[in-house]
């Protein structure tokens, strides 16, 4: 039981805000939250200004009033029940930090724990699985808009182990990053007040991930093969398409007096066209050898440079 409702707390690194309701506290997380806030990982916080109504369930605004002797009350009006008092303890609300609870969750580890990216990714320290010293990272709150800085700095280390909240948060992570990641609902437990660590089950990921100790050191260099053969091919279509962009420049020159840029395909279109996903052009796009694929894809959107391009940047000229 106490798990289960460690799960439905780590479900919260998953959106915003990182907030317990006294509803909740004094309600289906009472097993887990007294032992959650006696390590400091929930620290109270200002008072709710919502509440839900304890007859029909209603999502209510609070309103305060100051009576007579400078006491506060707290009042909603919920269009189906009416005017009730609400009792203050009942607007109390916990933080839950996320450094406090990443020590308490990875207490066997060399803790150094920083965070990288503002709300979304944190360096915990290292930890020997698998007879390898690990970098242990943690990423929380997986959005395609806003992982940009993430991201990169997770590409400098690939070898680092990452962990995700949630199973689903988890798998949103791996699509778009090399490392492995592991959700932490799998790994991670309470008993009696405590959390404990799943390290063999964390070892067997790793082993089964191919980064055990036994593991080929040919596979990496594999990788690199067919991270290089993907990145020729969209070096191939970009290249087809700055060359359709830089005739269109000069056609339509030609017919209005002024040249017209061919819009830039979607990096989906692109890999749609020579069978990869869109997050395999992602990747490719990333990966540090990628220089002059980087350059063709910004090529793309400089009327300018199109219409003086002459060919490949390294590999000699195209006609």
């Amino acid at each position: 039981m106490a798990s289960q409702l460690l799960r439905s707390v780590l479900s919260r690194w998953e959106s915003s805000p990182l907030a317990i309701y006294a509803e909740e506290a004094y309600g289906d997380l009472g097993h887990v939250f007294g032992a959650l806030r006696d390590q400091s990982i929930l620290r109270q916080t200002t008072p709710a200004g919502a509440i839900n109504c304890t007859e029909c369930g209603e999502r209510c605004r609070v309103e305060h009033i100051r009576d007579e002797s400078g006491g506060t009350h707290g009042f909603i009006h919920c269009r189906y029940c009416g005017i009730a008092e609400v009792p203050a303890h009942l607007l109390q609300r916990w933080e839950i930090d996320t450094g406090v609870f990443l020590v308490a969750a990875f207490h066997g580890a060399n803790l150094s724990v920083q965070e990288r990216v503002a709300g979304q990714l944190w360096q915990v320290g290292k930890a020997n699985w698998a007879s390898r010293s690990r970098e242990v990272w943690f990423a929380r709150a997986f959005r395609r808009d806003t992982v940009t800085t993430a991201l990169k700095e997770l590409d400098r280390r690939p070898k680092a182990i990452l962990f995700a909240p949630t199973e689903l948060g988890a798998s949103r992570w791996q699509e778009a990053t090399n490392n492995l990641v592991l959700a932490l609902e799998s790994t991670v437990s309470i008993d009696d007040g405590t959390i404990s660590f799943d390290a063999e089950y964390v070892e067997s990921r790793i082993i089964d991930a191919g980064m055990g100790p036994d593991a080929p050191p040919k596979s990496r260099a594999r990788k690199r093969g067919a991270r290089a053969a993907k990145i020729e091919m969209l070096e191939n279509e970009m290249i087809e398409h700055l060359r359709a962009a830089r005739d269109h420049a000069f056609a339509t020159k030609e017919q209005t007096g002024e040249p017209q840029l061919l819009p830039r395909p979607t990096q989906k279109f692109v890999g749609q066209r020579v069978d990869l996903t869109e997050t395999d052009v992602s990747r490719c796009m990333r990966d540090k050898k990628a220089g002059e694929l980087r350059l063709y894809w910004e090529a793309a959107l400089d009327l300018n440079r199109i219409m003086t391009w002459k060919g490949r940047v390294k590999r000699g000229r195209d006609s």
